[in-house]
């Protein structure tokens, strides 16, 4: 008997401490929180356009803005010397007028490797957000790889062309890279105007993005100083179109690969975002959270600085 009663109050105290770790909340609060300037702005010494995206922030709970682009901002980049204000230039989109980027020529305000830069943005109702970045040196990018294999997911025999990127890392310091690149391919297209008519050949030029399976990120840790070799990357293939069917082969036309060595900012959110692109349909997943170097606001500014390789594929 004594033994029950001491479940029974052990029982009691355990439900009462789990209940104080419960803490309500109420849902007003979440969707009466302040809206806050979201920016997107990556700047590199490659740049014609220096570019800001502006939108509010929308609250936990509510409607979404979707389209809550900010006009009349004020926004200027700053190298420490020189101070720019940037050009609200974008078409308005939909009935308030609003609108969608602020920029001005990239000669402007030069951006320089090694540089530190400040951009601050403003508008009515918001507080004011500010935040630095610092340009990358660029690292020489050295060669192509391109290589095929065989594509054992339908029988027609097809191969799939990929592309890898190879350099030597920068020594003593972090470093943090993007790859990217497209590739040229025709498409050549045989057929009848008519029944009675000769068949006609068509060729149309395509250009297309690289397709990565594992990532175009990646950092020099634990490989400071080292020949570093990046994921593959797919290939637009050749294609020709003759009698119903398709037939695809080597690629050809020009190739460009880009290596960007980007900053951490840079880096941060954009892995962030594939992670949780990755894992999106999964209601089993961790969140992600998107980092941000947007002081009162959130979203990135980052920087980079680009090397390339052009080939033409034969």
């Amino acid at each position: 008997m004594k033994l029950n009663v001491l479940i029974y109050i052990a029982l009691i105290g355990l439900i009462a401490s789990c209940d104080s770790l419960r803490q309500e909340v109420e849902p007003k609060g979440l969707t009466q929180q302040s809206e806050k300037l979201v920016v997107s702005c990556f700047i590199s010494p490659q740049d014609t356009v220096l570019t800001v995206l502006l939108s509010r922030s929308s609250p936990v709970l509510g409607p979404s803005n979707e389209f809550a682009y900010v006009y009349g901002a004020t926004v200027t980049l700053s190298d420490g010397v020189k101070t720019v204000t940037l050009r609200d230039s974008t078409p308005k989109i939909g009935f308030g007028g609003s609108k969608l980027f602020y920029r001005i020529r990239a000669s402007e305000l030069p951006i320089v490797a090694g540089k530190t830069y400040t951009l601050k943005a403003s508008a009515f109702g918001v507080s004011e957000v500010t935040a630095t970045c610092t340009v990358p040196v660029p690292v020489a990018l050295e060669q192509v790889l391109i290589d095929s294999a065989l594509n054992t997911d339908f029988s027609d025999g097809r191969k799939n062309y990929s592309v890898r990127l190879r350099w030597r890392d920068a020594a003593g310091q972090a470093n943090f890279y993007r790859i990217a690149g497209n590739n040229e391919y025709p498409q050549r297209f045989t057929f009848r105007p008519s029944p009675n008519a000769p068949p006609r050949d068509t060729l149309v030029l395509y250009t297309s993005s690289w397709y990565f399976d594992n990532g175009y990120l990646l950092t020099d840790l634990g490989r400071d100083g080292q020949e570093m070799i990046s994921e593959r990357a797919r290939l637009a293939s050749t294609s020709t179109f003759n009698n119903g069917v398709w037939t695809y082969t080597a690629p050809s036309g020009k190739l460009e690969a880009y290596l960007l060595n980007v900053d951490e900012n840079y880096y941060r959110y954009h892995d962030a975002i594939e992670r949780q692109n990755q894992v999106r349909d999964n209601p089993f997943a961790e969140p992600v959270l998107i980092s941000s170097n947007i002081q009162g606001g959130f979203g990135c500014f980052g920087a980079y600085n680009r090397s390339t390789l052009m080939m033409r594929l034969k």
